[in-house]
């Protein structure tokens, strides 16, 4: 069995029998990230990649090719490596993904198997990763449209180019709204819901035409491509560089760039998220609490117009807020510095600014799928717009 990696030193065994018949398992690749311990037989030991993050994470992906006729055994650390839905299976290098057990309410294994029925690639994954060529794709085909431009923020310490999407209203701005995500490059499902939030945008002319939009899909493009976990990457998460001196070029641009585009106008921020890979409190959508009574009262607000404008086959819970003060939602959470939500809301021109969890695979015993993820970003600006035109 042959092995091809991503800058990560692997340690494994190989036994002769299949070796001499030339399986691949490799994460050269954007978004990939595997580790293999060992192989014995059929069977291989896996696991995440961690590099640079502090603690445990789950994110991994990989990719096996030239295995017809096999059935391979992959074999992770622990449970919480897999979603409830088990591992998501792409087989056109990582466009379409599919939950390898989509009518399971709660897969619980440590370990998967796959009949491999060609010699063509195959992708597992704990989620759906969403890379940059996705988004090239998909915004590809608004390239005409004059009311949207593509812009870079700023080039990363690795030289890609950090992309803003502005879409521009018919008239004059009265309103501004940034929409973000990928501060932990890991959580790839915000993408999807991006995909939608910009169809609706501009599909629905029923939308408010005084509203500036500005999209930035990627605030760790690096970490997205390269693989990375990005949740409590070291020497400091991207979602803890708002106060004092930022690092990464991303945040220290950004922080410069936002007072200058929003220009003191009514404005909303919201910052996409995924929580924890599976389990109770993770496997629904929702907003945690501010911890600023005001903000909180705003986020009460809007949460009220998304269940009105929730529409779409991923349906949310009458209490979308998860209060401040509870579980992992305390001081302690922002004890390394400052989240992008906590400072926007420090702006007086700032309406609402807030993040919002979007789960891996399950909602509320849904299955979450990229189609219906991306049909809740439709639901989610339909509630923007009703929150700025009716509160």
């Amino acid at each position: 069995m042959k092995l091809k990696i991503l800058s990560s030193i692997v340690f494994f065994l190989v036994l002769e029998s299949l070796y001499s018949q030339n399986v691949n398992i490799y994460s050269d690749f954007p978004t990939g990230n595997i580790l293999i311990e060992k192989i014995k037989n059929d069977s291989i030991w896996v696991r995440p990649d961690l590099r640079d993050t502090e603690g445990d994470w789950f994110y991994w992906c990989f990719a096996v090719d030239n295995a017809k006729g096999k059935t391979l055994s992959f074999l992770l650390p622990n449970l919480n490596k897999l979603t409830a839905k088990g591992p998501a299976v792409s087989y056109d290098s990582g466009y379409t993904w599919e939950w390898l057990f989509p009518d399971t309410l709660s897969f619980r294994s440590e370990s998967f198997q796959f009949s491999f029925e060609s010699n063509k690639e195959v992708r597992f994954s704990m989620g759906m990763p969403y890379s940059q060529s996705r988004f090239q794709t998909f915004i590809e085909k608004y390239s005409s449209n004059p009311s949207l431009s593509l812009d870079t923020l700023t080039l990363t310490e690795e030289n890609r180019p950090i992309e803003k999407v502005i879409i521009r209203p018919k008239n004059k701005a009265e309103y501004k709204v940034l929409i973000t995500a990928r501060h932990h490059a890991c959580e790839m499902m915000a993408n999807y819901v991006i995909e939608g939030m910009i169809d609706e945008i501009l599909m629905n002319k029923k939308l408010g035409s005084n509203i500036e939009y500005c999209f930035i899909p990627f605030i760790d493009i690096d970490g997205v491509e390269n693989g990375d976990q990005g949740k409590n990457r070291l020497p400091r998460d991207h979602n803890r560089d708002y106060s004092g001196e930022a690092v990464y070029n991303s945040t220290i641009k950004l922080k410069e760039w936002f007072p200058e585009w929003s220009q003191n106008m009514t404005t909303i921020c919201i910052d996409i998220h995924c929580p924890w890979i599976r389990g109770d409190g993770n496997e629904h959508i929702y907003l945690p609490g501010s911890q600023f009574s005001e903000m909180a009262e705003e986020q009460s607000k809007f949460s009220r117009h998304l269940t009105q404008t929730n529409s779409g086959e991923l349906k949310v819970s009458n209490n979308l807020i998860y209060p401040f003060g509870y579980g992992w939602n305390t001081h302690q959470n922002n004890s390394k510095g400052f989240s992008f939500s906590k400072w926007v809301s420090t702006f007086e021109h700032v309406k609402l600014g807030t993040s919002i969890e979007f789960p891996y695979g399950v909602n509320v015993k849904q299955t979450i799928t990229q189609q219906n993820a991306s049909n809740f970003g439709r639901d989610f600006i339909k509630a923007v717009n009703e929150y700025l035109y009716n509160e």
